[in-house]
C-alpha cells in the first residue's frame, strides 16, 4: 500500500506539472494568435492607404507611372504578408487544439487518479480494484 500511496503522489505530481506545461503553451499561443490578429488588422488598414490618392489626371508620365507601380508591387506584397497571417494563425489554432487534447487526457488520468486515492483510502478490501486503477493510470502517464 505504501507503494501505491507513493505512486499516487507521484502520479498527481506529474499530472499537475504536465497540466501547467500545457496551460502555459496555450496562453502563450492565444497572446500570439491575438498579437497576429492585431497585426493583421492594422496590415489591412494600411493596404486601404497603398492605393490611396489615385493620381490619374492629376499627375502623369515616368515618374506617375513607377510611382503607380511601386504601389502596386506594395499593395502585392501586403496581401501577401496577410495572406500569411491567416496560415500562421490556422497553424496556431491546430496546436491549440492538440494541447486542448492533451488537457482532456491528463483530466481522465487526474479522474483516475483520484478514484485510485479514493479506494486506497479504503484499505485490503478494494485491494484488487486499486491494483487495476493504477496499472490504468500507469499506462496513461508512463507509456
Amino acid at each position: 500500500m505504501a507503494d501505491d500511496a507513493d505512486f499516487l503522489s507521484q502520479a498527481f505530481a506529474v499530472i499537475s506539472g504536465r497540466s501547467a506545461d500545457i496551460e502555459e503553451k496555450i496562453d502563450r499561443l492565444t497572446k500570439a494568435k491575438n498579437d497576429i490578429r492585431e497585426e493583421q488588422a492594422s496590415s489591412m488598414t494600411e493596404i486601404t492607404k497603398i492605393t490611396k490618392p489615385t493620381l490619374e489626371g492629376v499627375w502623369s508620365g515616368n515618374r506617375a507611372t513607377n510611382f503607380d507601380d511601386d504601389r502596386e508591387d506594395a499593395l502585392e506584397i501586403m496581401e501577401k504578408i496577410t495572406d500569411d497571417y491567416d496560415d500562421y494563425i490556422q497553424r496556431i489554432e491546430n496546436e491549440i487544439f492538440q494541447l486542448n487534447l492533451q488537457k482532456g487526457a491528463l483530466d481522465i488520468a487526474s479522474s483516475i487518479a483520484h478514484q485510485a486515492d479514493n479506494l486506497l483510502d479504503k484499505g485490503e478490501e478494494v485491494a484488487a480494484e486499486l491494483g487495476d486503477k493504477i496499472r490504468d493510470l500507469k499506462g496513461r502517464l508512463f507509456s
